[in-house]
Formats: structure tokens, sequence, C-alpha cells
């Protein structure tokens, strides 16, 4: 095998670039969503009538919230790992950094909220 054969298998064309743009832009959107996600579990919480961060909501508010900031936050995330996945699958390598990127800031914004929520149950 020669090298621009070589070039060829992993240089990808079409529809695998497509996948692996698509998978960096879920990577790119993570930060915003991080904002939409907080945002989103203020309002909530003083739609249900407490103050956010001030110890006094029932566990029910806590999980309700709790679940709707991690499925905002998240989202880019399943989006960039789909399409990462979806490169790797469609032969372009370079879709396993989006992909492994995004479950890591998933992992880390899933334990950043839980241990903050159970960090205000605690204190309580």
């Amino acid at each position: 095998m020669d090298s621009r054969e070589q070039e060829r298998q992993v240089t990808p064309t079409g529809q695998d670039g497509q996948w692996l743009t698509k998978a960096w832009v879920g990577v790119a959107l993570v930060p915003a969503f991080f904002f939409i996600a907080f945002a989103v579990g203020e309002w909530l919480y003083s739609m249900l009538g407490h103050q956010p961060g001030s110890g006094d909501a029932p566990l029910w508010v806590v999980l309700v919230t709790t679940v709707l900031i991690l499925a905002v936050a998240v989202a880019p995330c399943l989006v960039a790992v789909h399409y990462g996945r979806r490169a790797v699958r469609a032969g372009d390598p370079r879709g396993r950094v989006p992909l492994v990127l995004a479950w890591l800031l998933a992992a880390g914004l899933v334990v950043l909220t839980v241990v903050s929520e159970v960090g205000n149950l605690v204190r309580q």
C-alpha cells in the first residue's frame, strides 16, 4: 500500500467529514448549554416557589430541577458522541477525539451537578 492509498483511507470525503464536523460542533456548544442549563435551573426553582441555593426546597423539587439541568447540559455531549461514533464507523479515526472529549465533559457535568446538589442536601 503506497502513501496515497493510506491518505485516501484516513482523509474522509463527503458525508464522513460532516459527521466529524457535527461532532465538534456538539463539543463547542457545551459551554453555551452549561449556562443555559444554569439559567433553566434558576428559573425552575423560582417557578416552583423556592430560592436557588437557599436549601429550603423539598427533595422532589431538587430532583426535578437536577434532572432538567442535566438533560439540558448533557444534550450537546450526546450529540457529539453520536456523531463522533458515526465518523469512526465511517472510517475516520479522528472522530474518537470529540467522542472521548464529550464523554469526559458529560461525566464532569454530571459529577459537578450531583455533588453540588448532594452538598446542598447535606447542609440542611
